[in-house]
């Protein structure tokens, strides 16, 4: 299609599917303006080179949603080109492989983040989080991996691993709020 994108007035995209082509660009911003998209959501396991090549089109990007695993395969110097991406939200895709995110590089791909929803597996992890985060964070969930199995003798775990959440977090120094809710914990910071 030849002249400016159908839809000029989309700020949000939803993208699913394999990315194969190198035209899906192309077709994309012929429907799209790429420049106005500020909020992506997209969930793949495998990112492609195309994917990759995409995300620079995306300047003025806000929020995003990705896998652990693109989060994983990207380059970080992708990611801090966006230097208006405030939101993140990582998701993990299946529940037998949990795989979390290396808060390490991450806060420095992500030094700027406000608002973020992280699988993470431990504590220790959440505190190096928020101290390297906490100039500019304001709102931060912590997934933690979850015994899916419903055995009533796991109910005194959950207690345990509730009363550990809620002493760490009643020990934090920064000013703020929290909230358990199925076992992941809810901070916004004041």
């Amino acid at each position: 299609i030849i002249g400016p994108p159908r839809f000029s007035n989309v700020s949000q995209l939803i993208l699913d599917g394999q990315w194969r082509n190198p035209d899906t660009i192309d077709s994309i911003g012929s429907l799209v303006c790429l420049s106005n998209i500020n909020k992506l959501i997209r969930l793949e396991r495998v990112p492609t080179t195309i994917f990759r090549t995409f995300i620079y089109s995306l300047i003025n990007l806000e929020s995003l949603t990705l896998t652990t695993y693109v989060l994983d395969s990207m380059n970080a110097a992708i990611l801090q080109y966006f230097k208006c991406l405030h939101s993140l939200n990582i998701v993990q895709f299946d529940n037998d492989y949990r795989h979390f995110v290396n808060v390490e590089p991450f806060c420095t791909m992500f030094p700027q983040i406000r608002h973020l929803d992280i699988p993470i597996d431990n504590l220790d992890s959440c505190q190096y989080l928020i101290e390297r985060l906490e100039k500019f964070l304001i709102s931060v969930v912590f997934r933690f991996p979850h015994n899916d199995d419903n055995d009533d003798d796991d109910d005194d775990d959950d207690d345990d691993e509730n009363a550990e959440l809620i002493e760490w977090a009643q020990s934090l120094q920064q000013n703020h709020q929290y909230r358990l809710r199925d076992g992941d914990i809810y901070l916004w910071f004041q």
